[in-house]
């Protein structure tokens, strides 16, 4: 039986540069490229560009009826005066559609209108002004402006309180913000696009005419087990057989284009398509990774001392944001037990879904393997379990000594998220199968990140225990 690797190869190469887990960059026309000049920060130059650009300029006129250089939609021209009830009011000599398209002074005069209007109507998110968008840059006026010119200010200040969620009213954020308004437009594009764009940010120029297989073949036909380490040969000539044919990825990226994509669609198509190599299943799985995350905890961790701002530092730098504990004490079952530089993170490259407290050190090689983990088309953990004030247990019986939890420096996850399925990682018994040889490959990661790994093949865990226990501390094994 031969196993097409979709997630584990294709999606891994197309990922490499992939990490920032939410970057709002350009859109893109499907089958072709699209560039947007960099640093251009006129707002409504830039807007124009997005709106009009090849479209026919002041001329232009959408499916939707949206007209004009700014493509100004029926309830704009409302709340300016120049429709009311759906019937022109001869405002500034506009009488028609065709007038309002033939006069470029009017247009302009109306957008200078409509711009002081939205910037009246989000003064009440003037407090994200400067806050970091999504590309790493702070939001200026102009990117809140366009952000509202896009998907409406109600739906603009959704985007900015749910952290830059892009989807649709009633759907809830990775931080546990249900949206009131959409964040996305009749098209599913995001409110981040124009923000950012119009915040000066460095855009992406996307490029839907690549092909991850032509990229992936060529690195999977040249393996050469010979040329391996002597400890990884067995390894290799095991499923080396296992992976896909020239065809069988070609098969597995037209499955995934056609298939429904969720509200991430864009971000994770400009991420795909922009520095990556242009995969199909990278973006199936993507664009349904903010939907399948656990529910928030609830739980507020009060700030603490710093004991390691070198670890704290490295943490940030990978993306996360910590939420610094210092020395964390805490019981469980009438035992108390200390955590060392703790800090409660909730993931990056791979969202937990929660707040979850551990040292920072194992903060850090939990992401590094979430990192790892993403580039197997990974979208999230069916769960994160950290702090546990209690001895070591296994399927033998509780042992003598406190486990590695007790102190915050281990880890337990049952399964993950790749392409909007739940996957346990007891599926390791099975490495025939392609979310066996995912499993395989994550134990693999894990054990070049972490310390210690106890997974289901163990022989203290086979038969009774089905998740992956990681540590960071005195232990040092891969079972």
């Amino acid at each position: 039986m031969r196993i097409a690797f979709v997630s584990a190869l294709a999606i891994l190469i197309s990922a490499s540069s992939l990490y920032p887990a939410r970057a709002n960059t350009t859109g893109g026309n499907q089958g072709g490229e699209e560039v947007v000049s960099e640093n251009k920060c006129d707002f409504n130059d830039i807007l124009a560009g997005f709106e009009s650009k090849g479209a026919g300029g002041y001329q232009a006129e959408n499916r939707y009826g949206y007209l004009g250089k700014y493509q100004m939609g029926k309830s704009a021209l409302t709340d300016l005066g120049y429709m009311k009830n759906g019937s022109w009011t001869g405002k500034d000599g506009i009488y028609s559609k065709a007038d309002f398209k033939n006069s470029p002074a009017v247009q302009e005069k109306a957008q200078e209108s409509w711009k002081s209007l939205l910037g009246q109507r989000m003064a009440g998110s003037n407090s994200f002004l400067g806050s970091n968008l999504s590309c790493g840059k702070p939001l200026t006026q102009s990117g809140m402006l366009m952000g509202a010119h896009l998907v409406g200010p109600g739906g603009a200040s959704e985007y900015l309180k749910s952290g830059g969620f892009c989807g649709k009213a009633g759907q809830v954020s990775p931080s546990g913000h249900r949206l009131r308004y959409n964040t996305i437009d009749g098209n599913n594009t995001c409110a981040g696009k124009y923000m950012c764009a119009g915040s000066g940010c460095e855009t992406i120029s996307k490029d839907m005419n690549k092909k991850t297989c032509e990229v992936v073949m060529p690195m999977i036909e040249a393996i050469s087990c010979e040329k391996m380490p002597a400890g990884l040969q067995s390894f290799c000539n095991t499923y080396k057989p296992y992976l896909m044919t020239r065809s069988e990825c070609s098969d597995a990226e037209s499955m995934a284009e056609k298939a429904e994509k969720g509200p991430n669609k864009e971000q994770c198509e400009n991420l795909s398509f922009g520095p990556g190599t242009g995969s199909w299943s990278f973006v199936l799985a993507c664009s349904f990774g903010g939907e399948f995350v656990a529910d928030q905890d609830g739980q507020q961790n009060p700030d603490g001392p710093m004991s390691d701002p070198a670890c704290v530092e490295k943490l940030k730098g990978m993306g996360v944001q910590p939420r610094v504990l210092g020395q964390y004490n805490y019981s469980t079952g009438g035992q108390s037990c200390v955590v060392e530089n703790a800090v409660s993170v909730n993931g990056a490259a791979v969202p937990f879904g929660k707040w979850v407290t551990m040292t920072c050190d194992m903060a850090v090689a939990l992401e590094q393997w979430g990192q790892k983990l993403k580039g197997l088309g990974v979208t999230g953990y069916t769960d994160v379990q950290s702090l546990s004030c209690r001895q070591m247990r296994t399927k033998s019986g509780v042992k003598k000594n406190m486990s590695e939890h007790g102190y915050g420096r281990a880890v337990d996850i049952p399964g993950v998220i790749v392409g909007g399925r739940r996957i346990s990682f007891g599926m390791i018994h099975k490495p025939a199968t392609p979310e066996g040889a995912i499993m395989v490959q994550a134990r693999q990661m894990a054990c070049a990140t972490f310390r210690q790994v106890l997974s289901p093949l163990w022989s203290e865990y086979a038969g009774t225990y089905a998740h992956f226990h990681v540590e960071w501390g005195k232990y040092r094994s891969c079972n």
